[in-house]
């Protein structure tokens, strides 16, 4: 589930690692207002500095790999229309003769027996708006109507 960056507000991908939890000397200071001691404010000062550091190479990081991960999916897209649209191309149906087409046709176009209101199963304008050399077949057999 994704989460909102710290830095930037957006949205990041994957899961939150779970929170960490405070030392017991922060967790102390943050229920009351007492003030840290000199050495725990020098550690502590120097862990917020690292940290931002830190923080800001990792949200550079990421940055990095969004725009990488960008890249691969909008490639992986495009690959997916060409794959596809290769299938399509390679589909059987399309070396079937004219013959054959027309015979299918005709039984998919058979009346229908079991519901009076339709009369054809397909109707011919179906499969003539399928391509052009379906509908030159079907406007060319006048059995289909």
């Amino acid at each position: 589930m994704g989460h909102r960056c710290s830095h930037c507000q957006s949205i990041c991908v994957g899961y939150r690692a779970s929170e960490p939890q405070p030392s017991p000397d922060i967790a102390r200071l943050m229920a009351t207002n007492d003030p840290p001691s000199p050495s725990q404010e020098e550690e502590f000062r120097s862990i917020r500095v690292n940290g931002v550091k830190r923080l800001a190479e990792l949200d550079t990081i990421i940055g990095e790999l969004q725009q990488t991960l960008e890249g691969v999916m909008v490639e992986r897209d495009a690959l997916a229309w060409k794959v596809e649209h290769h299938r399509l191309v390679l589909n059987p149906v399309r070396r079937l003769p004219a013959d054959i087409l027309r015979e299918i046709f005709l039984f998919a176009c058979a009346r229908n027996t079991k519901n009076p209101s339709h009369f054809y199963l397909v109707p011919p304008r179906f499969l003539a708006g399928v391509c052009r050399s379906w509908n030159d077949i079907t406007v060319t057999f006048p059995r289909l109507w």
